[in-house]
């Protein structure tokens, strides 16, 4: 999970959130179960501008939803508000996974995990990693029920981890037999550079990236 900056509105969720959520509540009074249209709130030009946000990785995760079954994830779930079905603040980009195994609201609310759209949001002060394997940090209790609640350490995310991290040791291992052969004790600029663009915002599973850098001093 990394910080995300949310852009502004697409025009069609602009031109059209009043009239669907206006529509969905009188159907939703007349049927308590009535879920809202994914046609509407999933619609092309918001998922577009949701990837554009998350440079195309699930908002928990950081999976890349290139890889695999994306969907729009209503925050504050509709059971709980359906006035916010269709506000733009409470659309997110998810996997089908976190979408669809997340803890639900009465068990773990929202408000008690990292908000990656926060103003303010730290996801590396509640969260870390050993190899790839996700921890809370210091035993935040936000880490913890963003864990839980996302299922952020299910087994195949472990996986995935796993092999980004493989990626990652052997650029390392690389730059050390470099390092070797020319006598360096020290990583030049291009092997840092090489290194730090594992925690660029557009790599998958950042934030683990950014964490293994800390621990080497880069």
């Amino acid at each position: 999970m990394i910080p995300i900056k949310r852009l502004p509105a697409p025009d069609v969720l602009s031109r059209n959130e009043e009239r669907w959520r206006t529509a969905f509540l009188e159907e939703r009074a007349r049927d308590p179960q009535k879920r809202p249209s994914s046609k509407q709130y999933a619609h092309p030009d918001i998922v577009s501008t949701l990837e554009a946000m998350s440079h195309h990785k699930c908002f928990y995760c950081e999976q890349s939803t290139k890889q695999t079954q994306r969907e729009v994830d209503h925050y504050i779930d509709v059971a709980e508000d359906p006035t916010r079905a269709f506000t733009w603040e409470n659309l997110y980009l998810s996997c089908w996974e976190c979408n669809h195994r997340k803890q639900p609201h009465r068990a773990i609310p929202a408000t008690c995990c990292v908000d990656p759209c926060a103003p303010d949001a730290q996801p590396s002060a509640h969260l870390m990693f050993e190899k790839e394997l996700i921890r809370a940090r210091e035993g935040s209790a936000q880490g913890l029920a963003t864990i839980k609640k996302y299922k952020l350490d299910r087994k195949d995310l472990d996986h995935k981890r796993l092999k980004q991290l493989q990626l990652f040791n052997e650029a390392l291992v690389r730059i050390k037999d470099a390092q070797i052969a020319d006598g360096r004790k020290d990583m030049n600029e291009n092997e840092k550079a090489v290194l730090r663009s594992f925690c660029q915002p557009d790599f998958p599973f950042s934030l683990m990236f950014k964490v293994h850098l800390e621990q080497h001093r880069l």
